[in-house]
């Protein structure tokens, strides 16, 4: 899979001496004060420090932190964080190794400071000491000064090789006085610098890899190159196209599993892996343990997603039981909805009949198109349906224009079969809202005034700022 080249040249050119990053992460902490204070000092810009501090709740403060290192991240498409787990794993050590006295922390010293911005020296070397004039007369014993060095970091504005040296004038090592001011310079500037993503509004969606020894990338690497499919069981599956950030796609697949003659209960958690492969060398991988959401009558039906590139792609999915016994392999076209282009849209149009409170696993989920703030949508397979029942129809409104802070939009609902055509109550959404934010949108109508047949449900999204409009349709049937 291809990385971002920018942003992983800048944290190479940073840190390509350090070898390796060990695994690490934030410890628990005793309260975010201790955050702010003694873990983020130095990273931390003053207008983050200044909007943290306006925060009151903790689930406010625990979304600012995952968007303080995803602004980190030099590969946001990872679960990993490189940059986070090596800070940490600075923290740890000068906290170790260069507290001293009176000060607890390593890192509040300039030795501590200097090897959190720019990392353990490829070198250290000391000079020797003697002896110096003392002001109040005669002379003083001078502990020989350490000096480290560092290959070029550009990204800092240090195009050369250059050396740290510290004098220990009283009290231990500090930077020496004469520190050129190109020193000085990159140490005020790295907190800007790693901001790999400045104007991240959202913690991002990560990317998951097989790994090629498991059994899920042993079987995936297999039926792409054979091309024989395995039906252990039978599933059908619909895509569901939201926006994601960086410019692709989140596609969400809405799953119906047939047991067959299978243990049911082998198939309450299942796990889905696969590749969707684009264009040239471009693949996305995916792995996912997910429960069963319904049961319906015989069938399961079951929910996961994936951030993906927009385009026409062949989707290699795969998905086996608990005890990784059983396993079907399909292969299917999937053309993935572009989102990424100033253009009004849409997501797709979500239909359900049952709204509820979202519960504490939902708000842990990476994203689903029908969990939104406080409430989750059950989304009908088939988008089959009862005289009896309520139809809610939600979706997501993107790239509208703002005036004066605000968006204008109109919204047209309609419900067409051969030979009758209503149209329903409009909408309209005239709020203010933030540059690039998404709109959400929706209705809900009774199904009783509806004979049994099949139906098209058709949105009109009209923005009037732009004086554009845009159309979306899907298919439902009253049984």
């Amino acid at each position: 899979m291809k990385k971002n080249g920018v942003l992983g040249a800048i944290f190479l050119a940073l840190f390509i001496f350090l070898g390796p990053a060990q695994a690490g992460g934030r410890n628990e902490v005793d309260t975010y004060e201790q955050w702010l204070k003694e873990e983020v000092k130095l990273l931390i810009t003053a207008e983050e420090e200044t909007a943290f501090k306006k925060l009151s709740g903790d689930e406010e403060k625990d979304k600012f932190i995952e968007i303080f290192w995803s602004k980190r991240d030099p590969s946001p498409g990872s679960k990993e964080n490189e940059f986070k787990d090596e800070w940490y794993k600075r923290l740890d050590y000068v906290n170790k190794h260069y507290s001293r006295g009176s000060v607890s922390k390593g890192w509040h010293t300039d030795m501590g400071r200097v090897y959190m911005i720019f990392g353990p020296p490829f070198r250290i070397q000391s000079a020797e000491g003697g002896l110096k004039p003392d002001p109040s007369g005669g002379t003083q014993l001078e502990a020989p000064p350490e000096m480290w060095m560092y290959q070029p970091m550009p990204a800092l504005g240090l195009n050369s090789a250059f050396t740290i040296t510290f004098r220990n004038y009283q009290y231990g090592y500090d930077l020496d006085q004469q520190t050129p001011q190109g020193i000085h310079r990159a140490m005020e500037i790295f907190p800007k610098v790693v901001l790999f993503s400045p104007d991240l509004k959202e913690v991002p969606l990560h990317k998951d890899t097989l790994e090629e020894n498991s059994v899920e990338g042993k079987r995936i690497k297999e039926f792409m190159t054979t091309g024989r499919e395995t039906k252990q069981f039978n599933l059908e599956w619909l895509p569901i196209f939201t926006r994601a950030l960086g410019g692709s796609t989140y596609v969400t697949l809405l799953v119906q599993i047939d047991p067959q003659t299978m243990d049911r209960k082998k198939l309450k958690e299942v796990t889905f892996f696969g590749r969707l492969t684009g264009d040239g060398t471009e693949y996305q991988d995916f792995l996912k343990t997910v429960r069963v959401e319904q049961e319906k009558a015989d069938k399961l039906v079951m929910a996961f997603g994936f951030p993906a590139r927009p385009g026409k792609s062949v989707l290699y999915l795969g998905v086996e039981d608990k005890d990784k016994e059983s396993h079907t392999l399909m292969k299917s076209d999937l053309d993935v909805q572009n989102f990424g282009n100033d253009e009004l849209n849409t997501s797709s149009l979500i239909l359900s009949s049952q709204i509820v409170s979202k519960s504490k696993d939902d708000a842990k989920e990476e994203f689903s198109p029908y969990v939104t703030n406080d409430y989750k949508a059950t989304p009908r397979w088939g988008n089959v349906f009862k005289p009896s029942e309520f139809m809610s129809v939600l979706f997501h409104i993107y790239n509208a224009k703002i005036r004066e802070g605000e968006v204008d939009l109109a919204i047209d609902y309609f419900v067409t079969s051969q030979g009758v055509a209503y149209k329903l109550n409009p909408q309209t959404i005239k709020t203010k809202i933030e540059e690039g934010k998404t709109v959400a949108g929706g209705t809900e109508i009774p199904l009783s005034p509806l004979q049994p047949g099949k139906y098209t449900f058709k949105i009109k999204v009209t923005d009037k700022v732009a004086n554009k409009a845009i159309e979306k349709a899907t298919e439902f049937v009253i049984e």
